[in-house]
């Protein structure tokens, strides 16, 4: 309990740090207009590649040209749709990560005093993860990414 009475000593700077630089850490808004730009190439491509497709069929083409073409924009729309992905990803991965630490500040914030006696809830709300070095060298590592060496 010592190293969640540490944290709940500073819980008022704590939280006022994270209002400070939340939006630098979990700021979206670039990524989403990477998103949106992505997504509109991805449906531009789509009709590049439909358009080939259908001139193919209706005209005779050399098919090695055809194939050519084909292949890049393929290869085009791969390429987008692999970064479209990534991108979703880093999106929810910041959303996810911006409503833990949030979790855990209102978890914090009901804290009234030092906690005097084991409490599980309060443990597994706070607590990330412990790392045991040795006897003397404990860290506890609670989910905003505080790290407290007991």
């Amino acid at each position: 309990m010592k190293a969640v009475n540490i944290l709940t000593t500073e819980k008022d700077e704590i939280a006022a740090n994270f209002h400070a630089i939340k939006g630098r850490l979990f700021g979206t808004a670039e990524l989403e207009a990477e998103q949106s730009r992505l997504q509109e190439e991805l449906n531009v491509v789509a009709g590049l590649i439909q358009q080939c497709i259908d001139e193919n069929a209706h005209v005779a083409l050399d098919q090695i040209e055809y194939q050519a073409r084909y292949a890049g924009l393929a290869d085009r729309f791969d390429q987008t749709k692999a970064r479209l992905d990534e991108v979703g990803s880093v999106i929810t991965e910041k959303q996810a990560k911006r409503e833990q630490i949030e979790r855990f500040l209102a978890e914090l914030e009901r804290q009234d005093g030092v906690a005097t006696e084991f409490d599980e809830n309060l443990w597994y709300s706070l607590i990330g993860f412990v790392t045991i070095f040795n006897k003397e060298d404990i860290r506890f590592t609670f989910k905003d990414g505080t790290e407290i060496k007991v």
